[in-house]
């Protein structure tokens, strides 16, 4: 499935921000709200996982950990 998105000319031509400012910005917002994994968000903004991990660490947003996934992830070790 793919969404487009319709931005009013202005609203995002901001010196300095570019497009992929603003899939960085929703992927965060999107992994802030449990909506979007770790990798998932990575994904979007289109960064590895340690990419998207260190921009998460300077915005100072905690990791979302799931102890009962890491348990069955665990499992298969």
């Amino acid at each position: 499935m793919i969404v487009q998105i319709e931005i009013p000319d202005g609203v995002i031509d901001l010196p300095g921000y570019s497009k992929a400012d603003l899939m960085l910005d929703i992927a965060v917002a999107l992994y802030q709200r449990k909506i979007y994994s770790l990798a998932k968000a990575a994904r979007f903004a289109g960064l590895n996982r340690l990419e998207f991990q260190k921009v998460l660490s300077e915005r100072q947003i905690s990791i979302h950990y799931d102890l009962q996934t890491d348990l069955e992830t665990l499992k298969h070790f």
